[in-house]
């Protein structure tokens, strides 16, 4: 029998860690776990699950200071259970941690977390405080584990990095589709940046550089892919677009929007930037390593730990635009270090980052946690 596996999330829309999840859940062994979803009612990550043939059940997550509303959904969540015959719960988040731990507590199931962002200035650590309601606590980096440093989380937390689907992102999918979209040329080099609008994410820095390399007369073109996900965050695109058209380059730096052809447009771009002041596990640096793509992001967060600098990509420091501008100025005169840098990324990718090895690691944690319950 497979174990029945609940995985919680709070987020409605569908971002890098709702697509990790999704991917996560799309390449399970039916025939080992089967999965059900349990988060809110309705949204872009619930339709995309229930696509993906994965039972979902609508449970409100509040934030935590609400604590009513949270031993609320703590009672909820031990219905399903119950209910559902629930062998492990998967939480993703303090959100859904904090009533996963005590539910599992209640219902004596194991529970692993799944701690996917960094902590930043001032922020409480609630996943480091409350370490001790999970079993075992997935990061997907090292940088990410280090918050579980000199806690009683650091001997049940473990890092499983991201991964990439190889048969969705490959070197077969056809680089001409989004160039021609944009008129660059066959020899032109194309340069991007990819992902939703948001705060820390260095849209502007990306800008600021672009802007340098053009006046200097670098002849490149550069692409914004993607829109604000977040109300707070649709003044950022106004703000960016207004740069660019107040700088006179609207026809080298364009703005195209959300895309579904992410594989498309990850083999039509030559480089690829992550220019964020520091991502966890940035999706984008998997997805264009195994397009072949070179890479030019920041050195912070877990993006050390994926793209190494000077072999699949350059790392330039947070916050930086000059550096940016030399590091993307390099690569778009230099070929030969563009295929290079893009080969070893393909071979990094299948050696390390394929989501076949992700979900085996994964069941390996379910199947160590399971034992324990069934030892006990």
């Amino acid at each position: 029998m497979p174990a029945r596996v609940l995985y919680l999330h709070h987020v409605v829309e569908l971002s890098g860690a709702e697509r990790s999840l999704r991917l996560l859940l799309r390449h399970l062994d039916r025939a080992r776990v089967e999965p059900l979803f349990a988060g809110p009612a309705r949204g872009a990550l619930v339709a995309a699950l229930a696509a993906d043939g994965v039972p979902t059940l609508p449970l409100p997550f509040s934030r935590l200071r609400q604590v009513g509303a949270v031993l609320l959904t703590v009672a909820r969540l031990v219905r399903l259970v119950r209910l559902h015959g629930v062998d492990l719960l998967h939480a993703n988040g303090p959100q859904t941690n904090v009533p996963a731990g005590l539910a599992g507590r209640l219902t004596g199931i194991p529970v692993v977390w799944h701690a996917r962002n960094l902590v930043v200035g001032n922020m409480l650590d609630v996943d480091r405080a409350l370490a001790p309601l999970a079993t075992r606590i997935v990061c997907n980096a090292d940088a990410i584990r280090r918050r579980f440093a000199g806690s009683r989380g650091w001997d049940r937390s473990l890092t499983i990095i991201n991964a990439v689907d190889t048969r969705e992102f490959h070197l077969g999918v056809p680089r001409a589709p989004f160039r021609q979209a944009l008129g660059v040329a066959d020899d032109g080099v194309l340069v991007g940046i990819v992902g939703r609008l948001g705060f820390g994410k260095g849209h502007e820095h990306f800008i600021g550089a672009a802007l340098q390399l053009l006046r200097a007369g670098v002849a490149a073109q550069f692409v914004i892919v993607g829109d604000p996900l977040f109300d707070e965050d649709a003044w950022r695109a106004d703000a960016l677009r207004r740069a660019v058209k107040d700088a006179g380059c609207e026809d080298r730096i364009r703005f195209v929007g959300y895309r579904r052809d992410v594989p498309g447009v990850m083999r039509g771009l030559d480089v690829l930037v992550l220019a964020s002041d520091a991502e966890p596990c940035g999706r984008v640096l998997f997805e264009a390593m195994a397009s072949g793509t070179a890479v030019v992001a920041t050195d912070s967060g877990g993006t050390p730990e994926i793209v190494r600098d000077g072999v699949e990509g350059l790392l330039v420091p947070p916050g930086d635009p000059d550096a940016l501008a030399h590091a993307l100025a390099a690569l778009i005169a230099d070929c030969d270090q563009r295929v290079r840098l893009g080969a070893a990324g393909v071979a990094r990718v299948a050696a390390k980052f394929t989501i076949e090895r992700h979900v085996a690691r994964t069941l390996a944690v379910y199947d160590e946690v399971l034992a324990g319950r069934r030892a006990r």
